[in-house]
């Protein structure tokens, strides 16, 4: 298998290490956390599961996911993005796997998740379509993808190699589009729209446009039989 990161992992750990202190002050899912919440609920069901939280930053989907009672695991490259995910599971009586690694080297088992969240986190990748296949491994049969992420800048200037030392694809975001494109290619098949259930403009302007919108997209989709 195709590695989701294979040069820039270790500069992407420290740039979020760098910012995890401030990151959970403007997040999205403290600020609106009712309507994640509802995503969560309606798009996963109400059955307890296995779910797999990848590149789980501070946990944002990993927490939601365990409030609903389903059994978590949640990885990321970052120590410090996971030191405040693993303090707020702590806070709220959560009981979640945390796992500091990239996706490269989690060795999660295969056929082993019901679920798998992918959050904001494609736009961070050497490789995008290697995370989804990635997920595709870990999934059972059937088993559901959740994808989120958005386009965070207007214009559509890369300089991730100057930060990272490589064009990352969608450093400047993706749309639901560029998403459809990627899952489609991926295998998986009856992709959903959950976006409805997030009123307005939760994550604000992007960032070089103060009079523009971010346009996020939350999806679903099913991995083969």
């Amino acid at each position: 298998m195709e590695r989701v990161a294979p040069t820039t992992a270790t500069a992407m750990s420290e740039h979020w290490n760098a910012r995890a202190w401030k990151f959970d002050a403007a997040a999205s899912h403290r600020r609106d956390a009712s309507s994640w919440r509802a995503v969560f609920e309606a798009a996963l069901g109400s059955r307890p599961q296995d779910v797999v939280d990848l590149g789980c930053g501070t946990g944002a989907c990993a927490l939601l996911a365990a409030s609903l009672g389903h059994r978590v695991t949640a990885v990321d490259g970052s120590l410090e993005m996971l030191s405040h995910g693993r303090t707020a599971a702590a806070e709220a009586g959560l009981e979640i796997d945390f796992i500091h690694s990239t996706m490269d080297e989690a060795k999660l088992p295969a056929s082993s998740a019901d679920a798998v969240a992918i959050r904001n986190v494609l736009w961070t990748l050497e490789n995008p379509p290697a995370a989804l296949a990635l997920a595709r491994e870990i999934l059972r049969p059937s088993g559901k993808l959740l994808l989120s992420d958005g386009l965070w800048y207007r214009q559509r200037v890369n300089n991730s190699r100057e930060i990272f030392g490589t064009n990352l694809p969608f450093y400047n975001g993706l749309t639901e589009t560029d998403a459809r494109a990627l899952i489609a290619g991926a295998g998986f098949r009856s992709v959903e729209s959950w976006r409805h259930l997030m009123p307005g403009d939760p994550y604000g302007s992007v960032y070089d446009d103060p009079d523009t919108p971010i346009t996020f997209f939350v999806l679903t989709a099913i991995a083969p039989e």
